[in-house]
């Protein structure tokens, strides 16, 4: 694919939503979408002396109004929502769709037969299968393993807990940020292992034991095994896929 068509693809979908992580261009659909065009006129500036310039900038502008409306500032009453219900929220899914949508029509505009090209050669790519289906593995099975060995242990902190209310919200809450971190700790692990760099995954368990020292440090009865037995799991099931993965693409695992 040209480099112009990639620019393009890149560079307009975050013109049109990167303001929404800035709270000052988020709270003002006016600055929000100055910052916005002012971006996106900057990546689309090459392509300005064709008509595709002037429909990209204008797409970009209409997308970049219409999410703004959609997932910005909230007007209504706050409700309280189950963190795991507000990570697969409509306006979660909304963000990614339009994100690869607007990337396809921008490329379907300014290079239909490079996207056409690149499109099959990625869909039909034993690699990026196999890797996807490892991170898979790692990611969301590693959590059930996970989950199945802490089990005896989540339900002995539970019952310890159960006359003291607040104590029992407090596991209820380390259950439920407890599987979101290994998420994303597992999806650091296998990222590292499969590029070749397994030490840097050593920084995710410091940085998360870190974090928990002062629970450690206090002893809190039940607590230091739950942490050590999840954490332990939770590295296994991240580096066994990642290896498994490396092999069957025939890459000597990393050293």
């Amino acid at each position: 694919m040209s480099a112009s068509a990639v620019r393009l693809m890149v560079g307009l979908p975050v013109g049109a939503l990167f303001p929404l992580g800035l709270p000052g261009l988020r709270d003002d659909l006016r600055a929000h979408t100055g910052a916005s065009l002012a971006f996106c006129l900057l990546i689309v500036a090459p392509d300005l002396d064709q008509w595709r310039g002037w429909v990209l900038l204008a797409l970009a502008a209409v997308v970049s109004v219409g999410i703004r409306v959609r997932l910005g500032p909230s007007r209504g009453p706050i409700t309280e929502t189950p963190w795991i219900l507000s990570m697969f929220s409509v306006r979660h899914v909304l963000l990614s769709a339009t994100v690869a949508a607007l990337a396809i029509v921008v490329g379907l505009i300014a290079s239909p037969s490079t996207l056409d090209h690149y499109l099959h050669a990625t869909l039909g790519s034993d690699r990026l299968a196999l890797v996807a289906a490892g991170a898979l593995v790692s990611i969301f099975l590693g959590g059930l393993v996970v989950e199945q060995v802490l089990q005896p242990h989540t339900e002995t902190l539970r019952l310890k807990s159960a006359a003291l209310p607040q104590e029992n919200s407090e596991v209820k809450a380390l259950v439920g940020a407890g599987m979101l971190i290994g998420w994303l700790e597992r999806t650091l692990v296998f990222t590292f292992v499969m590029a070749g760099q397994p030490t840097a995954a050593v920084l995710t368990l410091t940085a998360k034991s870190v974090a928990r020292f002062p629970a450690l440090r206090r002893n809190e009865e039940g607590f230091a095994e739950y942490f050590l037995i999840g954490s332990l799991t939770s590295l296994v099931m991240a580096v066994a896929p990642a290896l498994g993965t490396h092999w069957l693409l025939g890459i000597a695992p990393p050293g």
